[in-house]
Parts: structure tokens; C-alpha cells; sequence
């Protein structure tokens, strides 16, 4: 009995403290990996295979951590329902993270930056009320009152000046309308010559005044250039606040709802995609609401130069692959550490393009 304290004591003391623990094995079960089309995460190719970043991924977390699995295809509502329940483990897709879904289903880290954005139409841009809308801006107001005050101001002068020597113009009856049709004219480089300062002071005046207005119609020229500009950019929408006055589209689903919800969108419930797009170019709806990256990808397909993207999005979020929630830990933990490895790596460069090339479908076939 000594003997073998003694043989255990030995072995304590020769053993590192330190020593890792040893890495959990990988699970021993078959996962079940669900996935559907979801342009730019993943597709079906011809033959009946299926590609793309979201699927790339998932391959080589699998190859890495050594996890079998079986793949199978289904709808996003199969998808979101069986997770929940425990009978499919990775949604193998590109999931927006939010707080409805997170009500469900767990996600792993995020693989890639993106939350919901708008894509209306530029139809009728060119109207004189569309374009009306889009000159009267805060900016352009602005500026317009402050010609009006400074063309006052110089008309008001030039009639002091010239009352004197150019009684019959400026001092008689009327002489305040001619003075500010002077400094209009002179505004306007129009200069028709009908009213003219006579004296030196009144002359020394039009001189500062003419350079004065060559600096404001130039300034007040590119305010409008740059209105219009940005107007040809959001034709409907000067911001997502005014998605609230106008007819906004989303696709049936938990997340978008939710979305729309948050920013006080009473929306059209549409099954897809294309019936989205649709109603958008028969003037059914003003906006379409949808996951940004796929609406970029989306986009680029549809190749339609009347259809744009707002440069802002109306909400920013991540994209991750979704987990069920009786996964077990070291499971998770496994994919979530060969998810950080892959996308660090420059391997995962080349396939994350895929998201941002307009023929997404096509590189990976």
C-alpha cells in the first residue's frame, strides 16, 4: 500500500501543472446542415450542388474541426422551425442576426457585415414636381434667402448713393424697385443697362457688388448641382424617415417583419423577391426593404439602371450562420474557433468576394 502512494506521489510531482487539457473530440453524431438559396450566401448550382461563401465556409469549418454531417436543402421557415426544435444543428446560409431570431435560434460568430436597406426607383426624376422636391432643400433655402437679404441690401445702398445726382432713377416714385431690379440685373450678370449708377461712390458700389454676386450665383449654382446629384441617388427618399409616408415592400419573413416593426413601417407582405421587384416597377409600392447584400446581389442580376440602392441603411447588422440552441457547447465552440481561424485566413479573401462581384452565381462554378 506505501508502495504504490509512493508511485502515485512520483507521477504527481513529474506531471506539468500547466499541461492543456486535451481539445474536445468532435462530435461524434452525424450534424444535420440545413441550407436554401439565399443569393449571395448560397446557391444551387445545375447539377444540383450547392456553393457559395456561406457554403465554402461551412465546408472547410467541417474539414477543420473533422464534424460529419448531412446537407440538406429546405424553406426558411423549415429552417427556422427545426432549428428551434433541435432537429437540424447549422443553418449553413448567410442568417441576419436580431433579436427576433435570436428568440429561437442561436448564430455563430459573424462571417460578414450587412443589415437592411432600401431600393427604390428613379422613375420620373426628370418631372418639374420630382425635381421641384429635390431643389427645395434646407441647404438651397438658405442660400436663396441669403441672395434676396444681400440683393436688398445692395439696391438699398446704390439708392442712397445715387439719389443725389440720379434723382430722376433712384429718388423719384418707384426708385426703391428700380434700385433692387438694378442689383437683380447685376446678380444675374444679365446687366440690361436700363438703370446705371452715375457717380464715382455708385460706381465703386456696382464694382463690389458685381464681384459679390459672381461669388453667390456660384455658390448657389453648385448648392443645386449637388442637390440634384444626390437627388438622382435617392429619388424617392431623402432618408429612411420617409419610409413611414410612402408604400414600403418587404419579403415574408420574421426578420424583415421585425425590421419594418422597428422603424415604424407599416409594409406589403411579398412571398419573393422577384414579386418585390415586381410591384416596384408597376408603381405598386415606392421601396423594397430587404437584407442589404442580397439586394446588392440582386441588383447587379437584375441589371436595372431605373432601380436604386439608398447609400444609407435603414438598419446596420451582421451575418452569421445559425446554430440550434441544444447544440452542445463544445461543439459550438469548436465551430465558432474554426469560423475566426477561416476568416482570418487569406483563403477566405478570395471566397468572401464572391459576395461583392456582380457575377457572384458564376465564380464558384
Amino acid at each position: 500500500m506505501l508502495a504504490e502512494l509512493f508511485i502515485a506521489l512520483i507521477v504527481s510531482q513529474t506531471t506539468p501543472q500547466n499541461a492543456a487539457a486535451p481539445s474536445p473530440a468532435p462530435a461524434t453524431r452525424v450534424l444535420q446542415v440545413a441550407t436554401l438559396e439565399r443569393i449571395p450566401y448560397s446557391w444551387k448550382r445545375p447539377d444540383g450542388t450547392w456553393t457559395g461563401p456561406a457554403i465554402e465556409l461551412w465546408q472547410k469549418v467541417a474539414k477543420e474541426t473533422g464534424f460529419r454531417y448531412e446537407l440538406k436543402e429546405c424553406t426558411w421557415d423549415e429552417m427556422n422551425s427545426q432549428m428551434g426544435a433541435g432537429l437540424i444543428d447549422i443553418g449553413a446560409t448567410g442568417i441576419q442576426i436580431t433579436a427576433l431570431q435570436d428568440e429561437t435560434i442561436d448564430f455563430t460568430v459573424p462571417f460578414d457585415a450587412g443589415g437592411y436597406s432600401l431600393v427604390t426607383h428613379s422613375h420620373g426624376v426628370t418631372l418639374p414636381r420630382a425635381v421641384l422636391e429635390r431643389v427645395m432643400t434646407y441647404e438651397v433655402l438658405i442660400w436663396l434667402g441669403f441672395m434676396l437679404i444681400a440683393t436688398a441690401i445692395a439696391g438699398s445702398i446704390i439708392r442712397v448713393v445715387e439719389r443725389l445726382e440720379h434723382s430722376s432713377q433712384f429718388t423719384e416714385r418707384g426708385s426703391f424697385v428700380n434700385s433692387l431690379w438694378w442689383a437683380v440685373s447685376t446678380l444675374s450678370t444679365v446687366g440690361y443697362g436700363d438703370f446705371v449708377p452715375r457717380t464715382a461712390l455708385g460706381k465703386f458700389v456696382g464694382t463690389v457688388w458685381i464681384f459679390v454676386s459672381i461669388v453667390l450665383v456660384a455658390i448657389f449654382s453648385a448648392t443645386i448641382v449637388a442637390t440634384l446629384t444626390v437627388g438622382q441617388l435617392t429619388p424617392y427618399f431623402k432618408s429612411i424617415k420617409d419610409m413611414k409616408a410612402n408604400l414600403v415592400g418587404i419579403i415574408d419573413r420574421p426578420s424583415s417583419r421585425f425590421v419594418a416593426a422597428k422603424l415604424g413601417v407599416l409594409p406589403h407582405i411579398f412571398a419573393t423577391p422577384e414579386a418585390a421587384f415586381t410591384a416596384l416597377d408597376r408603381r405598386e409600392i415606392d421601396g423594397f426593404l430587404h437584407p442589404t447584400n442580397e439586394l446588392r446581389s440582386l441588383l447587379r442580376i437584375r441589371d436595372d439602371p431605373n432601380l436604386c440602392l439608398l447609400p444609407t441603411e435603414a438598419v446596420r447588422g451582421f451575418v452569421a450562420l445559425g446554430i440550434s440552441e441544444k447544440l452542445d457547447l463544445a461543439t459550438v465552440r469548436q465551430l465558432n474557433t474554426a469560423i475566426i481561424k477561416m476568416i482570418e485566413s487569406p483563403e477566405w479573401v478570395d471566397i468572401a468576394r464572391a459576395m461583392d462581384s456582380p457575377n457572384s452565381a458564376k465564380d464558384f462554378q
